[in-house]
């Protein structure tokens, strides 16, 4: 019944095409924590992190999709195929990505739990220990039972529609507290805060939208699909729609917590603290809905995020993705075991979850030079990379090595405080 229910709305996911999927990924609970508490800090003058970031996520989606669209091959293969060293380059690449992205996992299911027994604790007035347990090992069940069956696409399009009631809540509050346009104009201008953890946010906004996770996921999802040079200009219309849509709900949140937590003078230290960004739309509904779209998001995110592994695993022998092989379950069991110790981890989940979207900022540099050198390649011929696209690639390039910069100097300056 439910099926039949959605099936119209499974329809429209597959016309948009492997966009959405980015979209969906991206989106989730770590974009709403870093730029929530990127807004809730210092306003909108890091405005100029979320637009860069977008920007050369499209340069970045794009160039990935030229080239498994010209040659079928995914990008670890490539470079495993390619490169001098290319094994090695690509497991360490592989490597580094799954680490970065299951130490995402902790901070994921850490901020679900913490908003969900936020919920609790308001709707009935009950707050133990025990409701944390339950609650983790019921999160953790779904994700198992889903993720061992291989049959999430009908789960994840009901979580979708629970993030676009969130993303669409988020864009109605914008012209509820939106600042002057000379503050966000302002906020364009290249510059980070000089005070503690700042570089930190900025690596981790970075980090949650310019990520090589889902550059890889884009390879991997165009080949599933089978798309080829003749669905070019398909591919380049949804890589823009892709990037568009990050960038307004990215923006969105920040305003909504520059119009709301910053002005209040209240930064964003726990997770409940992001639900007042929806208070002028919602009132007293706000916890409930933010906390609706959150669990929608978080779970989205974190479904894609354990599967990364194994579709990266899929990548690296460009072999189809195969939910029920065995070093896809593997780690399906490994993913769920992570995520059932994130919310008892002593870190602040929103730290941990800045902290763990720095991480992927650092390795993104590897991917960035990596796919550079693909495109400028002799065997693509013809479809090797013109002039502008070379530009926009080094472009890109540059940005990920600041951003790996600041997110080297952030970690450095947490694990330095947090370990005196």
């Amino acid at each position: 019944m439910l099926q039949r229910l959605f099936h119209p709305f499974s329809k429209l996911l597959a016309f948009l095409g492997p966009g959405l999927f980015l979209i969906g990924y991206n989106i989730g609970t770590g974009s709403v924590t870093t730029m929530a508490s990127a807004g809730s800090r210092w306003g909108m003058s890091l405005t100029w992190t979320v637009a860069l970031s977008c920007l050369f996520t499209f340069v970045g989606i794009w160039a990935f999709t030229r080239y498994t669209l010209v040659t079928q091959d995914t990008i670890l293969y490539a470079i495993k195929k390619r490169f001098p060293w290319g094994k090695q380059i690509s497991l360490f690449i592989m490597g580094a990505v799954i680490v970065a992205e299951f130490a995402g996992i902790t901070g994921l299911m850490a901020i679900i739990v913490d908003l969900l027994q936020e919920w609790i604790k308001y709707a009935a007035g009950y707050d133990s220990l025990s409701i944390k347990v339950t609650l983790t090992v019921l999160l953790a069940g779904l994700l198992f039972v889903t993720l061992w069956k291989g049959q999430y696409q009908f789960l994840e399009n009901v979580l979708s529609i629970l993030v676009a009631i969130m993303g669409v809540s988020f864009l109605a509050t914008v012209f509820l507290v939106v600042p002057s346009w000379k503050t966000i104009v302002t906020g364009l201008i290249p510059k980070v805060p000089n005070e503690s953890n700042a570089t930190l946010v900025v690596a981790g906004m970075a980090g949650t939208t310019f990520s090589s996770a889902i550059l890889y996921c884009r390879s991997i999802t165009l080949k599933a699909k089978r798309w080829k040079l003749d669905r070019e200009r398909n591919a380049l219309t949804d890589s823009i729609v892709s990037a568009v849509v990050m960038f307004a709900l990215s923006i969105a949140v920040m305003i909504c917590a520059a119009g709301t937590l910053y002005v209040m003078n209240k930064p964003v230290e726990e997770a409940v603290d992001m639900v007042r960004t929806l208070e002028p739309l919602a009132g007293q509904f706000a916890i409930t809905l933010f906390i609706i779209g959150v669990i929608g998001a978080g779970v989205s995110s974190l479904i894609p995020t354990i599967l990364i592994a194994p579709w990266l695993i899929s990548d690296y022998r460009n072999t189809d993705i195969d939910p029920t092989s065995k070093y896809s379950r593997i780690f399906v069991l490994i993913g769920v075991f992570v995520a059932l110790i994130g919310p008892f981890l002593k870190t602040k989940p929103v730290i941990l979850m800045i902290v763990t979207m720095a991480l992927l900022s650092v390795i993104l540099p590897l991917s960035t030079i990596a796919i550079f050198v693909l495109l400028n390649q002799k065997h693509l011929g013809k479809n090797k990379n013109s002039l502008p696209m070379n530009v926009a690639c080094v472009g890109a390039i540059a940005f990920s090595l600041i951003m790996a910069y600041y997110g080297v100097v952030g970690l450095l300056g947490y694990f330095g405080n947090a370990n005196p």
